[in-house]
């Protein structure tokens, strides 16, 4: 079995998870022994709010990802008693997802505190990814429309190899889309599995929820036609609405989603799904 799947207990104190195997090391124990110090150090912080905290943290001379998950109050505490915390439902997905192709960073290890078995506090720990937000690099001018196109491409197969594989998202969003450039050779990432969730059957609405509030966040910067040739694009990769009057209505569906989405947020009607 890869390395990268394999976990074993871990017990820090009032912590207690399930760390990697490769990465169970001194450094790794140490740093893991007061989390909420090592991401007070952080040296790149990408969300810190009441819920939640996250950012990017050295152990040892490697980077990784550390993201808190805060008390949320006497309800949610009270429903965390009689299920799994955050952190552990991700890690099973992530690495389900890995299982079956879809780019998302390698979980490293997960804690949790809890007292009379509320959750108090949880983290996540996974691999960094050295990559951008695609909606940063698709705004862009400078890069081509070729290179504009074929990454249109690349994100609708990697939304269809999420969906192929049972899962929707939840937030699917352009900033949940990392680009990694490595040396030239570029990678897809999918981040933020907090939403995220296995279905036994990935229907059209499953579908809709995930590709419209994608489409949403790109409408801004994407073309009309780049953004229809994203839904033909996915069609394709996922076997559906192979039909073209069931395409047409899938379109017609997505431009209402985007319809609302630019009246809430003020913004020109510049892109739209062409249902066509």
């Amino acid at each position: 079995m890869d390395a990268k799947f394999r976990f074993q207990a871990l017990e820090l104190g009032p912590l207690k998870g399930l760390i990697r195997l490769d990465a169970r090391i001194p450094e790794m124990l140490e740093a893991l022994s007061d989390p909420d110090s090592l991401l007070n150090a952080s040296d790149l912080l990408f969300k810190n709010s009441a819920r939640t905290k996250a950012g990017r943290v050295m152990i040892g001379e490697r980077l990784f990802f550390l993201k808190c998950y805060n008390k949320r109050g006497m309800i949610h505490t009270a429903k965390t008693v009689f299920r799994p915390s955050r952190p552990w439902r991700v890690r099973q997905l992530a690495v389900y997802l890995i299982q079956n192709g879809v780019d998302t960073p390698a979980p490293v290890a997960i804690l949790e505190e809890r007292r009379l078995g509320a959750l108090m506090r949880s983290y996540l720990v996974t691999e960094y990814v050295p990559g951008k937000r695609i909606r940063a690099s698709m705004s862009r001018s400078v890069k081509g429309t070729g290179w504009r196109a074929g990454t249109v491409a690349r994100v609708a197969s990697l939304v269809a190899g999420l969906h192929a594989s049972k899962a929707c998202h939840g937030d699917l969003k352009a900033n949940n889309i990392l680009l990694e450039n490595d040396e030239g050779k570029e990678r897809l990432w999918l981040v933020d599995l907090d939403g995220a969730k296995l279905r036994s059957d990935i229907s059209d609405k499953d579908r809709i929820a995930d590709l419209g509030r994608l489409l949403a966040s790109f409408s801004d910067i994407l073309t009309p036609s780049e953004l229809y040739r994203f839904l033909i694009n996915y069609s394709i990769e996922s076997g559906v609405w192979q039909d073209t009057e069931k395409r047409r209505v899938m379109a017609k569906r997505l431009r209402a989603i985007l319809s609302g989405h630019q009246a809430r947020h003020g913004k020109k009607r510049s892109a739209f799904v062409k249902a066509v």
